[in-house]
């Protein structure tokens, strides 16, 4: 499936919302930065609160991973008790997880904030609808943002860099799994509000 850029990802206007939208920070794990690409692991993190969900995906074609991919990433999974899902458990995974989230109200939007247009990609390759369905996204008040998005001066991004660099130093050797990789969004997030 050919990945369109972010700035030009087409979805249907975004619901009504009722309250403060939840903000998740998230990350994906993939096999390569070609077409090709098969998507390996999800993190989530809820910026505001304690819940998380960490799914590694037991059907993803391990066999075309990169040589990065399999010196940098894969020694990393099974750490951090995932949830070994096939894609399709994990779509219905996800949708249960952030159903939870906001308490079954889904005109409650949530916004899934992460560090890489690649990440929304893949993201959405769980829920392609059927013809004639609507986005899933849509229908269920999601929206994608860059974590740039969320921070607004030159001094939150500094403060947000420092941040999640400060978080990676204090978790060596855990770069590129995808749910630490989430939490240290959510830490530089976090800081970045005190700048």
């Amino acid at each position: 499936m050919t990945r369109p850029d972010f700035d030009t990802v087409v979805l249907p206007p975004d619901p009504p919302s009722s309250g403060e939208p939840l903000t998740v920070m998230y990350d994906t794990e993939f096999t390569s930065l070609t077409s090709d690409a098969d998507l390996m692991s999800l993190g989530f993190t809820a910026l505001d609160f304690d819940a998380e969900l960490y799914i590694e995906i037991a059907d993803a074609n391990l066999a075309i991973a990169s040589h990065f991919v399999r010196t940098e990433v894969l020694p990393l999974f099974g750490q951090h008790n995932p949830e070994v899902l096939t894609r399709d458990q994990a779509a219905v995974r996800i949708a249960e997880w952030l159903d939870e989230l906001r308490e079954g109200h889904r005109n409650r939007q949530i916004v899934l904030a992460s560090g890489s247009p690649l990440d929304w990609q893949f993201f959405l390759e769980l829920f392609i609808p059927l013809p004639g369905q609507p986005s899933w996204a849509s229908e269920f008040n999601l929206v994608g943002r860059l974590v740039s998005s969320l921070l607004d001066s030159g001094r939150q991004h500094q403060a947000y860099t420092e941040a999640v660099e400060a978080y990676f130093r204090s978790h060596p050797g855990s770069r590129h799994h995808a749910l630490v990789d989430a939490r240290s969004m959510r830490e530089g997030v976090r800081e970045s509000r005190y700048s």
